[in-house]
Formats: structure tokens, C-alpha cells, sequence
């Protein structure tokens, strides 16, 4: 199940998707900071969006289906959540809810593969103006300094801090977390390790989040969020969808 802590979600709640998750491509993984190839890579245009409708069209067709992500996966239940909420990291290291301030519109969709070996998050969320999105960013950033662990309840994640990830290109910002669920919600014992990516394009904002079980899944998990937030990205400006 999904964690991190930048969106909100099923597991532990933490942050943008099942808490979420990480990963930084071609960036410095600061929230504030634009990342080396932001004025590389393609797409170079992204759609002009002024209205709550508009911003639903786009976010439906950029946030990742099952088949976004490749063969083999499947919807997990529930599926998607298209409320204005996100999970943050409060001052205390705890996971709190909080309304997505300055959005027209946000969408998160969670699948799996068949054998529920892998979990996955993808989330679009079109800010009113760039600013507002940046600041979403730095927040986030923020966090990861001060907070390596992070709690929701009885869920518990270790190790949480910013990585660099290479081959991303065509954002404004990037933001790389990752980090080990040591405990679920009922406060059982697990051993997943996550991967969120968080990139920012104008004023939208795109997550991405891969959850395996066991030792030596960060690469694999880095690699696909990766991929899908790339994807994301080629979506917004071709208008391209599944």
C-alpha cells in the first residue's frame, strides 16, 4: 500500500497518496529551487486552464489509469479521489489533512499489480496560479529536512528524506522522497519501501508513487516513478490520455 508523505492516502496517510511518493529526477530534490533541466526536455506547453470544468478535463486525462502504469495492473479499492485535500507532515512529524489551498482541481488515482506486490499512486493537482503551486513544493521540501520520521496514527515511516533521481526533464521544480513503512495502520509490523516524486510544471503539479515489500526496491521503485511521472508530464502538454 501506498505511503510517503506529500499527498494522502490509503496506508498510512502520510502525505500526497496513500501517503505517496518520491523521487527526483534531474533535479535537486529542493522544493524551492528550479531543477537543472527545467528548461530542457519536452513538453515546452502546457494547457491555459481558468475554470474548475477546465481543470477536471485536464486532471482526468493526466493522472495515471492501471494501464499508465503497464501490463499487469489493476485498480486498487477505492480506486480515485477528486476532493481538494492532501495529507501534509505537521510540526510534530505527525500526518494531518488540510485542504489544497488555490486549486481549480485535483485527482488521485491508486492501482496495484495482480499479485499486490506493487502498489501505485498518481495525482494531478491544477493550482489557480504558480506561485501557489511552488509553495506546495517548499512545503514539502521543508518536511523532509526536519521530519525522518513520520507517523499517522499507529502507521509508522522511517528513513524519510529527499534523493536525487536522474533523467527527469521538463519540469520547473522536482521534489524526491523516499523511505521505509515500518508499521501499518493497525500497528502491524511491514516492510515496504516507497518511492514519491512530486514535479511542478507552471502551476500543475504532478505526483507519483511506487511501494514495494522488502530489501533492494528503491532502484526498480525510482525507475518506474520516474517513467510515470514523465508520462504525466508529455500528457499535460500533448493532451495525449488512455
Amino acid at each position: 500500500m501506498l505511503i510517503g508523505t506529500g499527498v494522502a492516502v490509503v496506508a498510512i496517510g502520510v502525505a500526497v497518496a496513500v501517503a505517496s511518493i518520491a523521487g527526483n529526477g534531474g533535479g535537486n530534490g529542493s522544493g524551492g529551487t528550479a531543477s537543472p533541466n527545467a528548461n530542457s526536455g519536452e513538453p515546452s506547453s502546457i494547457p491555459s486552464v481558468d475554470s474548475p470544468a477546465a481543470a477536471s478535463a485536464v486532471v482526468k486525462r493526466v493522472t495515471l489509469k492501471p494501464a499508465g502504469w503497464g501490463s499487469g495492473y489493476v485498480a486498487q479499492d477505492p480506486y480515485e479521489d477528486n476532493t481538494l485535500s492532501q495529507n501534509v507532515t505537521d510540526q510534530n512529524c505527525n500526518a494531518a489533512s488540510q485542504p489544497i489551498n488555490n486549486a481549480f482541481a485535483s485527482l488521485s488515482r491508486w492501482s496495484k499489480t495482480s499479485d499486490t506486490t506493487v502498489a501505485t499512486f498518481s495525482q494531478t493537482t491544477v493550482y489557480k496560479a504558480a506561485d501557489s503551486a511552488q509553495y506546495s513544493l517548499s512545503q514539502q521540501s521543508e518536511a523532509l529536512q526536519r521530519c525522518p520520521t513520520v507517523r499517522n496514527g499507529k502507521s509508522r515511516l522511517e528513513d524519510v528524506h529527499e534523493v536525487k533521481v536522474s533523467g527527469l526533464k521538463g519540469f520547473d521544480q522536482v521534489v524526491a522522497e523516499e523511505g521505509h513503512q515500518t508499521s501499518d495502520e493497525n500497528g502491524n509490523k511491514v516492510d515496504t519501501y516507497y518511492t514519491y516524486l512530486t514535479g511542478r510544471k507552471g502551476n500543475f503539479v504532478m505526483n507519483t508513487e511506487v511501494d514495494r515489500t522488502g530489501e533492494g526496491t528503491q532502484e526498480q521503485n525510482r525507475n518506474d516513478a520516474s517513467s510515470a511521472l514523465s508520462l504525466m508530464l508529455n500528457r499535460l502538454g500533448s493532451g495525449a490520455s488512455y
